[in-house]
């Protein structure tokens, strides 16, 4: 019986092995740099965001004008070092939760240092009068970790 020679055995045994090695090894650092990437990324932003303070000043709920009732106004002031925008509104109101985000300071107008701002949205769903709404967090876009919740007890009206 002919078969493969031994020589030639090992000669694929070993070009299949540093294939298969090849290929790992090229998942590995894609996947090492990508890791990689995605720290750096998330490292620059804390680092960024450091002097970032919000502050909840005051909530209202109720009517802006009669044209445009059923509004929630947040006012917030920057207590921090970095220009803050693009802010996500979370708000609990009775057993609802009221979500927006949009509104408030842009990238092009942001909320600077020392400043305040009105953040106000129109949620006549869930901003009825006789509300109450129990908590509300803002967060920005670009300082994520630089949110801001305060638990308060407003009525709706």
């Amino acid at each position: 019986m002919k078969g493969v020679s031994p020589l030639i055995a090992t000669v694929l045994l070993i070009a299949f092995t540093l294939s298969i090695a090849g290929l790992l090894g090229g998942w590995l650092s894609g996947l090492t740099k990508t890791q990689t990437e995605t720290l750096e990324k998330s490292s620059q932003e804390t680092m960024n965001c450091t002097g970032s303070v919000l502050n909840i000043i005051n909530v209202v709920c109720g009517n802006a004008t009669p044209n445009e009732p059923n509004a929630l106004r947040i006012v917030l002031a920057n207590e921090g070092n970095n220009a803050l925008y693009g802010f996500s509104t979370f708000a609990q109101v009775g057993s609802n939760q009221y979500i927006n985000s949009t509104g408030g300071p842009t990238s092009e107008s942001p909320l600077t240092p020392g400043d305040h701002a009105t953040l106000e949205y129109y949620c006549p769903t869930i901003c009825t009068d006789g509300s109450i709404v129990s908590k509300v967090r803002v967060s920005p876009s670009n300082c994520p970790t630089a949110w801001s919740e305060k638990l308060v007890s407003v009525t709706c009206n």
